[in-house]
């Protein structure tokens, strides 16, 4: 397929995930301020946060308060629930088929068709990066989709609740990413063009039982990791 055109967090991931693979970021160093990164790589300061996170829960950095962001040894087998002391991986998935199968309901009945259609580019973006099997590129466009969710939702507390806890979310969802078999990342994007299918069909329920199907699809897959590499 023809590859979507990326978003700023998208192309952020790819430049430091390429720059800690070329050495400019080196393993044991830290990377540039938020602030710096930024302008080095020309996007807002929301697509360096996002891509910090992608690549943190996907075992590239780590973040460490009061020092920095490191540069670890790219192995992505090595990343770990690190919420563990705070929250369980069900607590996180019981609040996200909460949440966002509401934003799917507000979405079918009040977003127009034209704004649902854009989702569209999202999905192919998602499918772009199952093409060529980059886990951080995958990260990133799965939560591009779903806050794009939260935002046409109209609620601005989803989206705000979704952006508090961002962090969190999105290791979540990067544990059943390290399920690596095609068969399941090529699962995730026919689950989300489902999604979008109801949508565009403007129909609530629909819309709101293809999400929740998906997100304990989620669980089912980040449950396979931790039984097979104790997470």
């Amino acid at each position: 397929m023809k590859h979507a055109k990326q978003t700023a967090t998208q192309r952020t991931v790819e430049i430091i995930q390429e720059g800690i693979k070329a050495g400019t970021y080196p393993v044991g160093q830290a990377l540039p301020g938020q602030r710096v990164l930024a302008q080095e790589l020309g996007v807002g300061r929301q697509a360096i946060r996002e891509a910090i996170s992608a690549l943190e829960g996907l075992g590239f950095i780590s973040v460490e308060a009061g020092r920095g962001t490191f540069v670890v040894q790219p192995d992505e087998s090595e990343a770990r629930w690190r919420f563990a002391s705070q929250y369980t991986l069900e607590d996180v998935y019981a609040v996200r088929a909460a949440l966002e199968s509401l934003s799917v309901q507000l979405i079918a009945v009040k977003v127009p068709l034209k704004k649902i259609n854009s989702l569209d580019t999202l999905v192919d973006q998602l499918e772009a990066a199952v093409d060529d099997g980059n886990l951080a590129a995958m990260s990133a466009a799965d939560s591009q989709f779903h806050r794009k969710l939260a935002e046409l939702s109209g609620n601005p507390l989803l989206l705000e609740i979704l952006d508090t806890f961002n962090m969190v979310m999105t290791e979540s969802k990067n544990i059943a990413f390290l399920d690596t078999s095609e068969t399941n990342h090529r699962s995730v994007v026919a689950e989300h063009r489902g999604i979008v299918a109801s949508l565009k069909k403007k129909d609530p329920e629909a819309a709101s039982s293809d999400m929740k199907a998906h997100i304990v699809n989620a669980q089912k897959r980040a449950h396979r990791v931790r039984k097979k590499n104790a997470i």
